[in-house]
């Protein structure tokens, strides 16, 4: 009998995870799989335990369940300890921008299908510093609401609650005064926000990397400059509407490595790593491709 855990974090999305378990085991059991369960106790105890107990030869599936947070704490708690398991996600998180780069299905039942009807392909992974990413590797405006979003209140608004926050935030922006340096070009200058996609969407916003795709080795990098506060609506709203990236305040690369320093690191601002605190400035990202796998439609 093959073997598979199911790594849950039951605090994440809508809760539904927590009435789920057992139809999964369930269907697990029908697939052929003998099922183990590790329930996330806090922020880190999913990569720890992967670190910790899970070997290779052990296991032949990894069931990821909850939002981009929980899938990052799988991805980097398997690159620390060097295993290549394949990874089924449930996405039954907030936003599940992954799932949605990936066109892994909202439906769990659809989701479980891809064991027996999908297909296994490997896909990138970036690299920031010493800390892995799967979706999004962000920097300056709204790159902290989701270290501060309340459980109860994205329990109760979902990804409105986020948009509450980013409302709060805009009112006292500060620019970065960043350096920015591609393969074949450095930049200085100063932004709003920088945004290194791996995947296509972040924050539930599905088209402010439009063309990216999560097993070409690249990215692609959005920068937004510093415009004047009362220009700030109108640039968010052509984001929405995914024709941003014509606009003259907006910087659009496609590469697979880039270097970040920050001149007025002194003001903190935060990075980001899929929904979690990222490293201090200096960055030096980098694409990874093939380095994963995980069950997606055919």
């Amino acid at each position: 009998m093959k073997k598979a855990i199911l790594m849950y974090n039951p605090k994440a999305g809508n809760r539904q995870i927590i009435n789920l378990v057992d139809h999964i085991a369930e269907r697990l059991q029908e697939l052929g799989y003998e099922l183990r369960l590790y329930r996330s106790q806090s922020k880190g105890s999913i990569r720890k335990y992967i670190v910790d107990h899970l070997e290779e030869k052990e296991l032949d599936l990894i069931i990821v369940s909850g939002g981009d947070g929980t899938i990052n704490e799988v991805v980097n708690g398997m690159m620390q300890k060097e295993i290549d398991i394949p990874i089924l996600v449930l996405p039954l998180g907030t936003a599940n921008d992954f799932a949605y780069s990936a066109h892994i299905p909202n439906d769990i039942e659809e989701a479980l299908n891809l064991i027996e009807c999908g297909e296994i392909k490997y896909v990138d992974i970036g690299k920031v510093n010493n800390q892995y990413f799967i979706n999004v590797c962000n920097m300056g405006l709204f790159s902290g609401i989701s270290h501060i979003v309340d459980l109860e209140l994205k329990k109760k608004f979902g990804k409105l609650a986020y948009y509450v926050k980013g409302f709060e935030e805009l009112q006292n922006y500060q620019a970065m005064d960043l350096e920015i340096e591609l393969p074949d070009i450095k930049i200085r200058g100063d932004y709003i926000l920088i945004l290194v996609f791996n995947g296509k969407a972040a924050g539930g916003f599905t088209r402010l990397a439009k063309n990216a795709s999560i097993e070409d080795g690249e990215f692609d990098i959005i920068g937004i400059k510093k415009v004047e506060i009362h220009d700030i609506p109108m640039l968010f709203l052509k984001v929405l509407q995914g024709e941003h990236l014509t606009d003259p305040n907006i910087d659009y690369w496609v590469t697979n490595r880039v270097n970040i320093r920050c001149y007025n690191e002194e003001k903190n601002f935060v990075t980001d790593v899929d929904g979690e605190e990222g490293p201090k400035f200096p960055l030096s990202i980098e694409a990874k491709q093939n380095l994963l796998r995980f069950y997606l439609k055919k």
